[in-house]
């Protein structure tokens, strides 16, 4: 939470010297230099942003981030996988998972409208 409150706060900071600095160093106003402060002012406020939730969350919460991190990690490696190859046998049994799920979901659905 505080990290999400320290990159807003500091977001128009870091775009107003970003803005300073680049008239100090006599680049013309103009599309490119909008761009170039919202990058620089976009990135250096998520760094402040994440290193303060870095150092108000407990280790028990940064592990538990880490480990979703790899699984959603390993969830998008698996479907840049199926990308490449949708007819690969873990392909094949995932969209059969996600059928019987959805069939169920919508079974469910449809229960509820009856009562």
């Amino acid at each position: 939470m505080w990290g999400l409150v320290a990159g807003i706060v500091s977001y128009p900071v870091f775009a107003w010297y970003s803005k300073r600095y680049l008239d100090e160093q006599g680049l013309e106003r103009g599309f490119t230099r909008m761009t170039l402060v919202f990058l620089v002012a976009t990135l250096l406020s998520s760094a402040l942003g994440y290193g303060v939730s870095w150092v108000t969350s407990t280790p028990q919460s940064r592990s538990s981030q880490a480990h979703l991190q790899k699984k959603g990690t390993a969830i998008l490696a698996n479907e840049l996988k199926c990308a490449r190859d949708p007819a690969s046998a873990v392909c094949q049994s995932t969209a059969e998972q996600a059928d019987a799920l959805e069939q169920k979901l919508l079974s469910g659905l449809t229960g509820n409208h009856q009562n």
